[in-house]
C-alpha cells in the first residue's frame, strides 16, 4: 500500500509500505480523506518540537471506511465511515482513569509520535473510532478532528451559555473555537491582525471581530462587554506579545485557555493574574469531544464547506504545504484525497 511519508524536514516521499493487519481491539481501515493540519506544515519545516521522523504516513484528521473489525461496545461494522480519534493513549495511567485520555502521560499522537493517516490502510483502537452519518461527505468530515480542539478549549475555559469569549487567532483553529462558543450559548469576539481573514469570521456568521494591528483591543473588549471584559479568553496563536497581556483582556476572576503553541519564550504578568484571580488552563488536543464535533458539522451549524480552501490529490500534498508555508493568508483548511 502507498503512504506518504516525512522522512526529514522539507522532505515527503509516497512510499510502498505493508499494508497493517487486523488486530484484535482495532478497526482495520482504508483511508478515504485527511486535513492538513498546521502541525503538519511546521513539521515539514522542521520547527515542530514533537515530531518524530521519519513518519510513515503524516496527518492526523483521518476519515475512513472500515473493512474488517471484530465484535465490539459501539456496534462499529464493516462498511460504516468513521472519523478516527489519532491521539493513542495507554489507557491504564491516571489521566486515562479519569477519562483524560487526552493528557496520557505515554501518549502518542497520530502522525507526531507514531505513523499516521495519509496511507491507504490503518489498524486503529475501536474506542478511537466513530462512526459518522452516512449523508456526511467525506470532505467536511475530515474538519471534524479541528472543531474538536476548539470544542476542548472552550470547554477548558469554561464556556457557558451568556459569556463573552475573546478568541485570539481567526485561522482554522480560532474559527473553530468561536463556533464551539457559539454552539455553547455564548458570544465570541475574533481577533486577528489579517482584515481578510476577519471578514471571512464575518461572513460565517463570528458576531464580533476585531484588528488588532493598530492597538485598541481593551477598548472594545470593554465596549462590547459593557466595561466588564468577557469572562473567558481561548488563545489559538501562541503568540507572546499577546500572552504576556493576556490579563488585560479578561475580567476579574476570568478563564483562559490556552490552545496555540509558542514559538519562542513566553512571559506572563503572575502579579496581574494573581490580583484578578485569573484561571489558566493550557489545553492539549481534545477528550470526548468526537461525537459532539460530528453532530455539529452533520448538522451545518459549524459551516466547515466555507472553510476548505481546497481539495488535493495526495501526490500534491508537498507542493501544497510548500505553498502553505509561502502564502499563510491564503490557506484555512486543506483537504488531501487518498482513495
Amino acid at each position: 500500500m502507498k503512504a506518504l511519508t516525512m522522512l526529514e524536514p522539507g522532505k515527503l516521499i509516497i512510499e510502498d509500505i505493508v499494508k497493517p493487519e487486523h488486530s484484535e481491539g482495532e478497526a482495520l481501515i482504508k483511508m478515504e480523506t485527511c486535513g492538513i493540519c498546521g502541525s503538519d506544515v511546521s513539521a515539514y519545516r522542521g520547527s515542530n518540537p514533537t515530531m518524530k521522523y521519519p513518519i510513515q504516513g503524516i496527518g492526523h484528521e483521518g476519515i475512513g471506511t472500515i473493512i474488517e473489525i471484530g465484535e465490539n461496545e459501539k456496534g462499529l461494522k464493516a462498511g460504516d465511515r468513521v472519523a478516527l480519534e489519532p491521539y493513542v493513549p495507554d489507557f491504564t495511567c491516571h489521566m486515562c482513569k479519569i477519562g483524560r485520555y487526552n493528557n496520557c502521560a505515554d501518549l502518542h499522537v497520530r502522525g507526531v509520535h507514531r505513523d499516521g493517516m495519509m496511507v491507504d490502510y490503518i489498524s486503529h483502537p475501536i474506542q478511537l473510532t466513530h462512526k459518522i452519518p452516512d449523508s456526511l461527505d467525506v470532505v467536511k468530515a475530515a474538519c471534524i478532528e479541528p472543531l474538536t480542539i476548539g470544542l476542548h478549549g472552550a470547554t477548558r475555559a469554561k464556556v457557558s451559555k451568556g459569556d463573552k469569549v475573546v478568541v485570539f487567532g481567526a485561522g482554522t483553529i480560532g474559527l473553530m473555537a468561536a463556533f464551539a462558543c457559539i454552539s455553547y450559548g455564548a458570544v465570541p469576539i475574533l481577533v486577528d491582525v489579517l482584515k481578510d481573514r476577519l471578514d471571512f469570521a464575518k461572513e460565517v456568521g463570528i458576531p464580533y471581530t476585531f484588528d488588532s494591528k493598530d492597538g485598541g483591543l481593551v477598548e472594545f473588549l470593554q465596549e462590547v462587554t459593557d466595561g466588564k471584559l468577557p469572562e473567558a479568553m481561548i488563545d489559538c496563536t501562541g503568540a507572546p506579545a499577546i500572552l504576556a497581556e493576556m490579563h488585560n483582556y479578561v475580567c476579574h476572576g476570568g478563564r483562559i485557555a490556552l490552545v496555540g503553541w509558542p514559538k519562542g519564550p513566553v512571559t506572563i504578568n503572575t502579579v496581574r493574574c494573581t490580583q484578578k484571580e485569573i484561571d489558566i488552563y493550557p489545553s492539549r488536543n481534545s477528550a470526548n469531544k468526537f461525537p459532539e464535533s460530528i453532530q455539529l458539522i452533520n448538522s451545518g451549524l459549524v459551516p466547515v464547506d466555507k472553510m476548505i480552501t481546497k481539495t488535493i490529490e495526495l501526490a500534491d500534498t508537498e507542493k501544497v504545504i510548500q505553498d502553505m508555508i509561502a502564502n499563510p493568508s491564503d490557506y484555512l483548511k486543506v483537504v488531501v484525497k487518498i482513495n
